[in-house]
């Protein structure tokens, strides 16, 4: 393809609309340069004899070109136009329109970005459906203000959006105008930095009756009830719930409430939840909680992958069983991830058994650090049990689900909390816990144990850490210390080499009937020294903030 013939002033020649939105999606003071293609006289034809000069990219159908573009952004769209005829008006019924800008994007955005993204949706081909609408709230260098990014959703839901990806900034959160979410269309709606008061959850449970998926993260909410016949998705990371909020979702099959911020969610009425995955911190349900794990320049996540790494990577936890169809592995800075799944590194429990020293299996115990802190079982140090409100009917909500994740450290509140009304999780067949049910000879883990007769794999992560305090008293306790899990073909112990807690685990299971050969550890570094350099970097960090 060679260079394209412009007109007065370098723009496309032709004066059809694709022609002007591609002069207005071009930054004046940008250079554009084309590649030709290859079309040197006598070149060789293909294998199968064709024209090698041939546009075969502009041969592939509607469908395909389509999802082509729909990985660029709106004004790159546009300016295909101007590739070949068979482009000209593409970019017109593209069922994908992003308008998200960010940092890469500088110097390449339109100038008038308000009048061409009015331009845009103003001559869209009338029959052309609009799939998704991506966009930020707002641009940080005032290019655009919130009420041009609520006109578009406007415009976006007119156009019967299916999915709509909303972003705000860290500093100064999304508000959206309640109102214009009326749609029997929207099946996807992922908001970002966004609040979300009582009006806006009523709309979406009324006026969205085809409202499938609902993801938020980093969102604040303020409104009472996430409520919806049709929601079968929910994806709350990190959000902060200012107020008593529950969860009323009669056909959700999917929920992960990761590290929900200065309360948890009650939940009732989720009869036909398949996957749940629950992650706990107790530090994010105190007063002077303050989530250091934002980058302070990272002002929005606009991811859109579904892919866990993305979301589990931000958190401090390191736990991962490999829920079914949702595969969830992720690492820590300091090879404490969740790589329980993987074979690296891991045994047979038979090939460590003889690691076990002659002093039992009660743990080792390291040398008081000047502090007087110990080594004890990896533990939350949040509020009290009276200060940590929320998670009410979470396992009676989960008790349906085949595949769970309860993660949380020692003492962590809620979830030992709840066990006192646990049901019994007759349909559960992948179970992946954490530390928090790990103490007091594995009471917790046993009563779960007990109640889940048809499991099949279990994952389990212990975790030593230095603290101080005692872990949190059960408010259960087996009458016995056996379980009958027929059916647990194979169990996956994530922990550190000089945590000997694995061989006590390892004589529990054999003695209800588990295989040794059944039994695999994954064994990381000490936690003893890992420990010691998170110590130093913190040191190392502060130092540098200093600037000492």
């Amino acid at each position: 393809m060679g260079k394209r013939p412009t007109g007065e002033g370098g723009r496309p020649a032709g004066d059809g609309l694709g022609a002007q939105l591609h002069h207005r999606s071009v930054p004046s003071k940008a250079t554009m340069r084309w590649v030709p293609i290859n079309r040197t006289e006598g070149a060789s034809r293909g294998r199968g004899g064709g024209d090698p000069n041939a546009d075969r990219l502009s041969a592939l159908p509607d469908t395909l070109l389509h999802h082509i573009v729909s990985f660029l952004k709106a004004w790159e769209v546009v300016r295909t136009c101007v590739l070949a005829r068979r482009w000209r008006h593409l970019w017109a019924s593209a069922p994908c329109i992003d308008l998200r800008d960010g940092q890469d994007d500088y110097g390449d955005t339109p100038e008038e970005f308000p009048d061409f993204v009015h331009q845009l949706f103003r001559h869209r081909e009338a029959s052309a459906k609009l799939d998704t609408l991506r966009l930020r709230s707002s641009n940080v260098d005032g290019a655009y203000e919130e009420s041009d990014s609520k006109s578009w959703v406007r415009a976006g839901i007119k156009l019967g959006a299916r999915v709509i990806h909303l972003v705000g900034h860290r500093s100064s959160l999304a508000v959206l105008e309640h109102t214009a979410f009326v749609s029997c269309h929207l099946k996807i709606l992922k908001l970002s930095y966004a609040v979300l008061d009582d009006n806006l959850l009523r709309q979406l449970s009324s006026r969205c009756p085809s409202l499938e998926e609902l993801d938020l993260k980093d969102c604040l909410l303020t409104g009472h009830e996430i409520s919806s016949v049709s929601l079968k998705i929910l994806i709350m990371f990190k959000c902060q719930i200012n107020v008593n909020m529950s969860i009323a979702a009669p056909n959700l099959e999917l929920l992960r409430c990761i590290s929900p911020i200065t309360q948890a969610p009650s939940f009732q009425n989720m009869g036909s939840l398949i996957t749940g995955t629950i992650v706990l911190d107790d530090h994010a349900f105190t007063d002077d909680f303050e989530d250091f794990s934002k980058d302070e320049f990272d002002e929005t996540t606009d991811e859109d992958s579904d892919n866990d790494n993305n979301i589990m990577s931000k958190t401090r936890y390191g736990f991962g069983a490999p829920i079914d169809g949702c595969g969830l592995g992720y690492k820590d800075d300091y090879g404490y991830g969740s790589d329980i799944d993987s074979d690296d590194s891991t045994f047979e429990y038979s090939e460590i058994a003889n690691d076990c020293d002659g002093n039992g299996y009660e743990g080792r115990v390291h040398g008081s650090s000047k502090g007087g802190n110990r080594m004890v079982y990896g533990e939350n140090s949040g509020g009290s049990d009276s200060k940590i409100l929320g998670g009410h009917n979470v396992f009676d909500s989960l008790s349906n689900a085949t595949s769970l994740e309860l993660l949380a450290d020692a003492g962590e509140v809620i979830l030992t909390r709840e066990l006192k009304r646990c049901p019994n999780f007759s349909n559960l067949k992948t179970l992946s816990l954490g530390e928090w049910c790990m103490g007091a000879d594995f009471y917790a883990l046993v009563f779960l144990l007990q109640h889940s007769p048809n499991l099949e794999r279990l994952f389990l992560e212990l975790k030593l850490n230095f603290d101080t305090r005692s872990p949190l008293e059960y408010g259960v306790k087996p009458k016995e210390r056996s379980f009958a899990c027929k059916r647990l073909q194979m169990v996956r112990i994530k922990c550190s080499k000089d945590d000997v807690r694995v061989h006590k685990l390892a004589h529990l299971f054999r003695d209800n009937g588990i295989p040794v050969e059944n039994i695999f550890v994954r064994r990381s570094g000490s936690s003893y020294l890992r420990g010691e350099k998170m110590m130093r970097d913190l040191a190392r960090h502060e130092l540098e903030f200093w600037g000492m």
